[in-house]
């Protein structure tokens, strides 16, 4: 395979793989020589019919593919990238199962993983700056597993530590530090328990407040690195995960899920998004095509501004979060600009109608 030439992928020929013509069109005057589809995953052993399937939402075909196999596949829901509220409790109280489940992390392509909460990414941790947190983790997985809560200072030594199956596990910590952050299984052979799915987001609200948003949203980036399917399910390749070269890239779990299904806001709007980078390996350089970030925050943190930002690094393992309006009506595709992994599915869309 020509990996140079898949890797070709202009910004228009990915508008227009997204469907959005119009934006394609705007694009035309900068657009260089690039193939007129979208380039696809890595042409490994993995399976090529569910690679070209990665296209639309899982067909009635493809369920009754991966259903036909002796295994329970959880059927695809859109993850809810709202952030939630936040309760003005000072201790919160949380408790994390791990679990094992298949569940799909792009169209037609049935994954084995490892989870928090029973869904990739896990569930989204919202606290204010000083909250204590009562946790417990409990395994409900068939191998051992922990969590390494990026928001929190306390002993890894005591706290990080795997745990077995059944077991459970309870420490308490504080959110001294605003931001957006990380939460991952830190149980050897990690970079394999992160590529099965075992991560999520930690958004700390800062004691001295945020302006009002309008529409707020969490998106975690992560990629996926697959074996070929055996009955019908396929797994992390872990020699692949050591190369990261990903076969899918994506916000919140599955690839091109708000291509498919686009977030939404209002012309005037203020629209902030936090931005968390499960990696395992890859840098996103995040950035709404048509429009500026008016402030971009590093870490999520409000002491570390940034104003008029085109494009925000975010770095495996940490957080971003931007705020922006848009004053015209359109779509407005969101994307990591390293357009190797967009083509891979870490591609969104931010609808904006009229007030």
């Amino acid at each position: 395979m020509n990996t140079h030439t898949n890797s070709i992928f202009s910004r228009r020929n990915f508008l227009k793989a997204a469907g959005l013509a119009a934006g394609a069109a705007a694009l035309s005057s900068c657009a260089s020589a690039a193939p007129t589809a979208v380039a696809k995953p890595t042409d490994t052993a993995l399976n090529r019919a569910a690679v070209a399937a990665a296209t639309s939402t899982p067909s009635a075909d493809n369920a009754a593919a991966a259903t036909s196999a002796p295994v329970n596949v959880k059927p695809f829901t859109t993850y809810d990238a709202t952030m939630p509220a936040i309760s003005a409790d000072t201790t919160k109280k949380l408790t994390i199962e791990s679990s094992d489940q298949v569940l799909y992390i792009a169209n037609g392509v049935a994954f084995q993983a490892w989870t928090y909460g029973g869904t990739v990414p896990g569930p989204v941790v919202a606290l204010n700056e000083g909250d204590e947190v009562q946790f417990e983790l409990k395994n409900g997985s068939n191998m051992a597993h922990s969590i390494d809560f990026h928001a929190a200072q306390t002993p890894p030594s005591k706290n990080y530590i795997s745990i077995q199956p059944k077991e459970s596990l309870k420490y308490n910590w504080k959110a001294n530090h605003p931001g957006c952050f990380m939460y991952h299984c830190g149980t050897p052979f990690v970079l394999h328990h992160m590529a099965m799915g075992m991560y999520g987001a930690t958004i700390v609200r800062p004691k001295s407040g945020l302006e009002k948003a309008d529409r707020e949203f969490v998106l975690v980036q992560s990629e996926f690195y697959v074996t070929a399917p055996t009955n019908g399910v396929v797994q992390t390749d872990l020699t692949k995960a050591l190369s990261g070269i990903p076969d899918y890239v994506s916000f919140n779990g599955y690839a091109n899920q708000y291509k498919d299904k686009p977030l939404t806001a209002k012309v005037g709007e203020l629209v902030r998004m936090w931005i968390m980078n499960a990696g395992p390996t890859h840098y996103s350089a995040f950035h709404v095509i048509g429009t500026i970030f008016d402030a971009a925050y590093q870490s999520g943190n409000p002491a570390n501004k940034m104003v008029g930002v085109q494009t925000v690094n975010v770095y495996p393992g940490s957080g971003m979060m931007v705020e922006f309006r848009i004053p015209e009506a359109g779509a407005y595709p969101f994307v990591t600009h390293s357009f190797a992994d967009a083509s891979k599915g870490a591609l969104g869309v931010l609808t904006v109608t009229n007030s």
